[in-house]
């Protein structure tokens, strides 16, 4: 087991002229390839405490356009995180258990979550949906006393390739910025092989 706390990246302010200390993913980062609109930042500069200081992530559902572009996030659907180019590759292919989400620019009504997981397919060699969960983020009125709610993804979220995460306003379904924290994940394949190769790579 293993947590992605977004905590020991290195932080960089891409732009220094914005309001917000956002920094970009580097990939890979923990062996994780994300996609574009990933960034992390410190949790003094946005309502909800982190589980684990000092940094959560944010999605950016249409910020991604302005974010410097990071390598190979290209290869990812948005919202999405894991093996990327290296999704046939069953060494770094994981089950998720767990993680801490809040929306970040809805603080009325609550939002809904999306959570799809996704296996490579062999055969056809592309990502196939493999299971989606679908959760209910309560509002934080006036942003007053946040706290990230736990997530338990249900059991078909294993030996998966990626897993991608969408917010969205529960009456309009318009996509929403949300954060996240402490992910608790596992590697599918935990052979001795499977190690050796993650260890060789970052």
């Amino acid at each position: 087991m293993f947590n992605i706390t977004f905590d020991d990246a290195t932080f960089v302010v891409q732009n220094r002229s914005t309001a917000l200390p956002l920094s970009p993913l580097t990939n890979p980062y923990h062996h994780m390839f994300f996609a574009n609109g990933f960034v992390y930042m410190p949790d003094s500069w946005e309502p909800y405490p982190s589980i684990s200081q000092p940094n959560v992530a944010m999605v950016l559902p249409f910020g991604a356009p302005l974010l410097k572009s990071i390598p190979f996030a290209g290869s990812l659907l948005p919202g999405e995180f894991g093996a990327g180019p290296r999704a046939a590759v069953s060494a770094y292919w994981f089950n998720a258990h767990s993680g801490y989400f809040g929306c970040a620019l809805n603080g009325i009504t609550p939002c809904t979550l999306r959570i799809s997981g996704y296996r490579y397919d062999p055969v056809g060699k592309k990502e196939v949906l493999a299971a989606e969960q679908t959760v209910s983020i309560p509002a934080c009125p006036l942003y007053i006393g946040c706290k990230l709610m736990r997530v338990d993804f249900n059991e078909g979220f294993t030996g998966l390739s990626g897993i991608q995460f969408n917010a969205y306003t529960g009456v309009l379904n318009v996509p929403q910025v949300f954060m996240m924290d402490s992910l608790g994940m596992e590697w599918w394949n935990n052979t001795c092989e499977a190690g050796i190769l993650r260890i060789g790579h970052r």
